[in-house]
């Protein structure tokens, strides 16, 4: 008696590089409709994240005489973050909660506030040894070198306590918002950030009084990396940030976001400017054009900002130093130089304004 088998037969080589050869078109087809629905979803959530904040300093306004904050984000020029700055106003609010609202397509998820606070990075020592302790913002137990060693905020549990409630953002305000108007042409033109220098943060009464619409008044947008030695954030203080967040959302050679714009330190006298001659105009080169991957010419990239009339509108990187016709990564002027000409100040000023609110009294 004979038996038969069937044999069983096995994929070629071929064959099998034939069906390699089709996952791989199908993937390449498929990852850039995935990325590009990525990038959407982030571009979305960070204007869905602006437009509650916005909400939200209505509703801080509403009681307190208008007033849209009470100052940056800044551990040091606006004193205790627990009782000063936008960030603890919209958490006192429960509209919003800035440290759980991140924008998700930014590499870097600390503010330089929480590196001072937490004392990981001291970024700000110089500036708060020239323009001191601001007057009623700390407690009088506070002194400058408390203030400066985070002996107040080091560690935990408090520092994570203050992580945990939300005290961090990778949101930038702008100076308007911040500080509104500079009060002194020779400070804010010498780089001066502190309370002193500006007469806001921005209020109603602001508002109604100025140049321009809210609708051209920026608030905030995501936030430019701070440049330099003092954003970066090296071995150690990625260790010391790790040990109050759990997390490991920093690590070395990362850096902190701005906690808000230069004042008006850009001099620009061309005649398209529409003012009077020699007169500053904002720098917005802290806001970071993230969304949207470039073309291949450099173009494009924009940034989602919220308004003072609460509105969340797209401003696009259009330009570069010399005027040329290709994104350079900044809205308006560049961070190194702080250079502006013509087609760089229209990139900006076509949708937000950039010099000052009102006139000089």
């Amino acid at each position: 008696m004979v038996s038969s088998r069937k044999t069983q037969r096995g994929f070629t080589l071929v064959e099998m590089l034939v069906v390699i050869a089709i996952i791989a078109t199908l993937a390449g087809l498929l990852l850039p409709a995935l990325s590009s629905a990525r990038a959407s979803a982030n571009a979305s959530a960070s204007a869905n994240n602006l437009s509650t904040f916005g909400r939200g300093f209505e509703v801080y306004a509403s009681s307190h005489d208008g007033n849209y904050s009470s100052g940056a984000f800044d551990h040091f020029r606006d004193g205790d973050i627990r009782r000063n700055g936008w960030v603890g106003d919209l958490i006192g609010t429960k509209v919003a909660n800035p440290g759980k609202s991140l924008d998700p397509a930014h590499r870097n998820k600390v503010s330089a506030a929480v590196g001072d606070y937490s004392g990981a990075i001291t970024s700000n020592q110089g500036n708060l040894a020239a323009e001191g302790i601001p007057a009623g913002r700390w407690d009088a137990s506070d002194t400058a070198a408390a203030v400066v060693g985070a002996a107040n905020f080091g560690g935990a549990p408090q520092a994570r306590d203050l992580w945990d409630e939300g005290y961090n953002t990778n949101f930038v305000t702008t100076w308007h918002f911040s500080r509104g108007d500079p009060t002194d042409a020779a400070g804010y033109a010498a780089g001066g950030k502190g309370l002193n220098d500006g007469d806001g943060p921005l209020s109603q009464n602001i508002v109604s009084q100025a140049r321009t619409t809210a609708a051209r008044i920026a608030l905030m947008a995501p936030s430019r990396a701070v440049p330099g030695a003092a954003g970066l954030i090296d071995a150690a203080a990625a260790a010391d940030i790790k040990s109050f967040t759990g997390t490991s959302i920093a690590k070395a050679n990362d850096r902190m976001t701005a906690s808000f714009t230069d004042g008006m330190v850009v001099p620009f006298t061309d005649a398209t400017m529409g003012g009077s001659a020699g007169e500053f105009v904002h720098d917005m080169s802290g806001i970071y054009p993230l969304h949207q991957p470039k073309t291949a010419d450099g173009a494009g990239g924009y940034a989602p900002v919220l308004f003072a009339d609460l509105h969340v509108e797209k401003v696009t990187d259009t330009v570069s130093a010399g005027s040329t016709s290709s994104g350079d990564g900044f809205i308006g002027n560049n961070l190194t130089g702080y250079a502006l000409d013509g087609p760089m100040y229209d990139e900006a000023s076509d949708l937000i304004w950039l010099k000052r609110l009102r006139n000089p009294q």
